[in-house]
């Protein structure tokens, strides 16, 4: 048997592609700028929670998604990452989506700065709320 060693070109692999394979797997990323409180995101974060692909979802609006008895429990674990007393941001909570909809969100992560960068958290969302329901 003969190995086939073939080295594999992602190059060419653009945005959209990404977001198809993320759509499947209901991955959302996203980016904040804690100097700025910008967020970006993909489209799969955005269905997370609720929003259209072409949807614009600022920090504030999703700060108002999280319902209030888990509110202060988020921004205490994203606190904690950005002075660097944690290493990552890890927590689940409950979103109210805009249809009314609640949901269980798990998302995760990380303090990032490269050269010549502001400070951002960088992470991943994922909507829990299958997993979380009672088996029958």
């Amino acid at each position: 048997m003969r190995s086939n060693k073939r080295s594999v070109d992602l190059s060419i692999i653009r945005d959209d592609h990404w977001d198809v394979v993320f759509d499947q797997v209901g991955v959302g990323f996203w980016e904040l700028s804690v100097a700025t409180g910008i967020l970006r995101s993909t489209r799969s974060f955005k269905k997370n929670f609720g929003y259209p692909p072409d949807g614009v979802l600022s920090y504030e609006t999703v700060l108002g998604l999280i319902l209030p008895e888990d509110l202060d429990h988020v921004q205490d674990e994203i606190d904690h990452t950005v002075t660097r007393e944690k290493n990552c941001y890890d927590v689940v909570y409950r979103i109210r989506r805009p249809d009314g909809a609640i949901r269980w969100i798990k998302a995760d992560g990380i303090l990032s700065q490269q050269d010549g960068e502001c400070l951002k958290l960088i992470g991943t969302t994922l909507d829990i709320t299958d997993f979380r329901q009672p088996l029958s």
